[in-house]
């Protein structure tokens, strides 16, 4: 197994902390995912992890067969998808997943990185009728005040100074030249490329921040007791509350004939 997709099974370590301190999506983005597809909608999602997006598309009526290749990630996504009768939740990897059915919606949230390079887009295209929707997002986000986020840098370099990810604002930019854009423009089986991006705050007590970091694959890879003594040395540097700049990055696709 790759470092990627071994790094995507680690999130069940943390699976109730995972669902209860990620974001979720904004509604405008299921809007525009649901606009371009159109309607009558039988949807694969790849890396569901504890339905933070699967409930979204759920909640608007569609078909959905969720892929989850972590058992207890896929444990809690069961718990909260227990209403919906036309989600199916199936426990695979992705890469061990073989379709059934052509769908004319295929989705995946935060978690396309964490699929086998090799494979992911022969895969995506088989799995999609022609003129189907391919709907990869994700969430970025960063300290949304410049002296707070100086300060927590200025911790970080006590201990894990490359931990934390500190980057640019992309409003204003191209963001086809993002991953996975440049992918996604050489492929003759996707057309009608498209990107979107949204815009949002989110403010988190201090525990919380903390909390949201130690979800995240850069701090879940140090040493516990680098983790812990650098989480520490934030808490005690740390405002009451922090509020972060989310970005959230859509890229969409059409299945050629």
């Amino acid at each position: 197994m790759s470092d990627a997709r071994a790094q995507g099974l680690m999130f069940g370590e943390i699976a109730e902390e995972f669902d209860r301190i990620r974001p979720g999506y904004p509604e405008g983005l299921v809007d525009d995912v649901l606009a371009y597809t159109g309607i009558g909608v039988q949807a694969l999602e790849v890396g569901a992890g504890t339905g933070k997006a699967t409930t979204a598309f759920a909640a608007r009526g569609l078909q959905i067969t969720a892929i989850e290749p972590d058992p207890k990630m896929a444990a809690l996504l069961s718990e909260r998808l227990a209403g919906h009768s036309a989600v199916r939740i199936v426990v695979a990897l992705w890469e061990q997943y073989e379709p059934d059915t052509a769908f004319n919606l295929l989705f995946c949230a935060q978690a396309w990185q964490w699929t086998d390079g090799s494979q992911r887009w022969r895969r995506a295209a088989a799995a999609l009728a022609p003129g189907g929707t391919i709907a990869l997002f994700w969430n970025f986000d960063r300290i949304a005040d410049d002296d707070l986020r100086a300060l927590v840098r200025e911790v970080h370099s006590g201990y894990a100074p490359h931990a934390m990810i500190d980057e640019e604002p992309s409003d204003g930019t191209d963001l086809s030249a993002y991953w996975p854009g440049p992918d996604l423009a050489a492929l003759p089986e996707f057309g009608d490329l498209t990107e979107r991006l949204y815009t949002w705050e989110r403010t988190l007590s201090a525990d919380d921040y903390v909390s949201y970091l130690s979800t995240q694959p850069t701090y879940r890879i140090l040493p516990e007791a680098t983790r812990e003594a650098l989480f520490t040395a934030l808490l005690q540097r740390l405002p009451e509350k922090v509020t972060l700049a989310v970005e959230t990055l859509l890229y969409l696709g059409r299945r050629t004939a």
